[in-house]
């Protein structure tokens, strides 16, 4: 008896830790996300901290007080007109998460601590509102840009 008791209590140990474990991948991962590709936001700044591990590379940056539009950008054509400025990311600590593709994991060793960046990001519609990155200009001036749409962007935001 007491043996069943506690294969019992091990299975559905099991099971709810399966289940919590799965829930957290997809939120983390955004399979249920959904980005804002009609939307591109300009943002730059000072790296505060960067990291290159997996599952996705992330930028932990200070957005400048009084970032404005650019007036151009090298490359990434759909990024022609710079994206837009918003009020509420002046000034704040922002951390942006790029898409798990060799692209930009190659950048690292790259960008440090301190350095200035500028990235183009989407928005994801859905809580948490996570930004990803789809073109940054590293340190050196070049422009790493990620072509293409992926199937997890849409060309604006429903309610």
């Amino acid at each position: 008896m007491q043996s069943r008791r506690q294969t019992l209590a091990l299975l559905t140990g099991c099971a709810a830790f399966t289940l919590f474990a799965a829930r957290s991948a997809l939120a983390h991962h955004g399979f249920t996300g959904r980005y804002d590709a009609a939307r591109p936001i300009y943002v730059e700044g000072i790296v505060r901290s960067v990291s290159f591990r997996r599952p996705h590379p992330l930028i932990e940056m200070q957005v400048y007080d009084d970032l404005r539009t650019p007036t151009e950008l090298p490359q990434g054509e759909e990024f022609a007109d710079g994206g837009e400025v918003r009020e509420e990311d002046r000034g704040r600590i922002i951390d942006v998460e790029y898409p798990p593709v060799g692209l930009f994991f190659g950048l690292d060793g790259r960008i440090a601590t301190g350095d200035r960046i500028a990235t183009i990001v989407f928005q994801n519609c859905r809580p948490p509102h996570q930004l990803r990155g789809q073109w940054i200009r590293v340190p050196e001036g070049e422009a790493v840009v990620r072509v293409g749409r992926m199937q997890t962007e849409e060309a604006g935001c429903s309610s």
